[in-house]
């Protein structure tokens, strides 16, 4: 299926072009349409060239100081529809209920931007096709440069294309919303050759850092809703470990402070983040947990992969790109080489603190402010989590810290921590 455009009606001022999205199969065919989940009938998009010839674009990827979705996404962008870099003023990343296609924040110039850019080169059609009509001139004898169309000798910019209309592109896309590799765009729009590149390569200024140096950059610890509790989790000091007692908070020391269990969850909070800190420390001092010696620790590692990890439960996997038959090129090697290597633990994990902010309103809706790779695997998590639809969960995404690792596959224990004491219709930090 490839895109369509129509006219959505006429507007008195302004006008856009926006690149939507239409869903094929059944896999999406209900998040099209649900709460707090992008549609392509409403002018947020993949793409929307306005009036005023700027253009906005969005992505489910989320920036982590990599700069791509706010420089490299542009540039290639620029390119596919035959703009400025400059005139890609606005980048939306993330937030699940303003952006398209979910997917993790790796890759991202890999398999990450393959989304964005078929999107430009479906949008980069439709104003080919109203110049065609608006100057008289064949399609295939149109040229553009920097969003202006000649042809004939005559011009117009895309602006004045989209001026005083309302215009949709419905793009295909197949695929699962909330599962960790989200949507795909289908189809095989017309791209640019290398050849043809006129932004990409070229060095542009990262616009995200000005923000971040001077302390304007919105982080995930500076949003607050009204209401707002601060809380601190009591984890024990195994991995595996049960929760027998929990502790009791003093309430003569921390009168405002509540203890909140649920399973083996247990936390404080309280009205500021000092209280719930203090009060945490104090009720952790008297909670009990069972042990668990679950992991052989660092010094028997080596020996626990050798003699008594399995190795069998889960199946070996054999990757589509080997190639021969290594068992048989070994066999008959004229030399051989033995030897043991042992390579010290690397964690995939944070190098930051995480934090999270859910903020839990009267019909359910549950919104979560986190730092987070994934934000649409992560909102499928918590629905599930939670036992409640994908559309009452709402995920938005903020600077954070850096890291390597667990945020970019859905949560990292904030954010279901954060929404776990959900009954409460207000906001927990944790």
């Amino acid at each position: 299926m490839s895109a369509q455009l129509s006219r959505r009606g006429f507007l008195q001022t302004g006008g856009s072009l926006i690149a939507g999205i239409v869903f094929l199969g059944t896999e999406t065919g209900n998040a099209a349409t649900s709460n707090n989940t992008l549609n392509a009938a409403l002018p947020e998009s993949w793409v929307a060239i306005h009036a005023d010839n700027t253009v906005l674009i969005r992505t489910g990827k989320c920036d982590f100081g990599q700069s791509s979705v706010y420089t490299a996404y542009r540039q290639i962008v620029a390119d596919e529809l035959d703009v400025t870099f400059e005139s890609i003023t606005t980048v939306v990343p993330g937030d699940t209920d303003t952006t398209p296609d979910g997917c993790g924040t790796f890759d991202l110039l890999g398999r990450g931007v393959g989304n964005l850019r078929k999107a430009a080169a479906y949008t980069h059609q439709a104003p080919l096709d109203l110049a065609s009509q608006h100057l008289g001139v064949a399609k295939d004898q149109l040229s553009v440069n920097e969003g202006v169309v000649s042809g004939g000798g005559k011009r117009v910019t895309y602006g004045e294309l989209v001026k005083g209309q309302s215009l949709k592109l419905t793009i295909p896309v197949t695929g699962d919303l909330t599962s960790i590799f989200g949507l795909t765009v289908t189809g095989d729009p017309p791209m640019k050759p290398v050849s043809q590149y006129k932004v990409v390569g070229k060095s542009f200024k990262n616009s995200i850092i000005p923000a971040k140096v001077t302390a304007k950059e919105v982080w995930v610890t500076d949003v607050k809703v009204p209401g707002m509790l601060h809380a601190r989790m009591v984890h024990p000091a195994t991995l595996g470990s049960k929760l027998i007692a929990a502790g009791q908070v003093d309430k003569k020391r921390f009168p405002n402070s509540q203890v909140v269990v649920k399973g083996n969850l247990v936390g404080v909070v309280a009205p500021t983040e000092w209280e719930a800190i203090q009060a945490s420390r104090q009720v952790a001092a008297a909670t009990k947990w069972t042990e668990w010696k679950g992991l052989p620790g660092n010094g028997n590692l080596f020996r626990y992969f050798r003699q008594d990890a399995d190795w069998k439960s889960a199946a070996v996997s054999r990757s589509p790109k080997s190639g021969g038959d290594t068992s048989k090129a070994l066999a008959a090697a004229p030399k051989k080489h033995s030897a043991t290597y042992e390579m010290p633990y690397m964690k995939h994990a944070l190098l930051g603190p995480t934090m999270a902010m859910a903020d839990v309103k009267s019909d359910g809706t549950v919104t979560v402010h986190t730092h987070n790779q994934n934000p649409q695997a992560l909102r499928g998590q918590l629905a599930l989590m939670l036992g409640v639809s994908s559309d009452k969960v709402i995920v938005k995404t903020y600077s954070g810290p850096g890291h390597y690792g667990p945020l970019n596959g859905g949560n990292a224990g904030a954010e279901d921590e954060a929404v776990s004491p959900r009954s409460r219709p207000r906001g927990i930090r944790m």
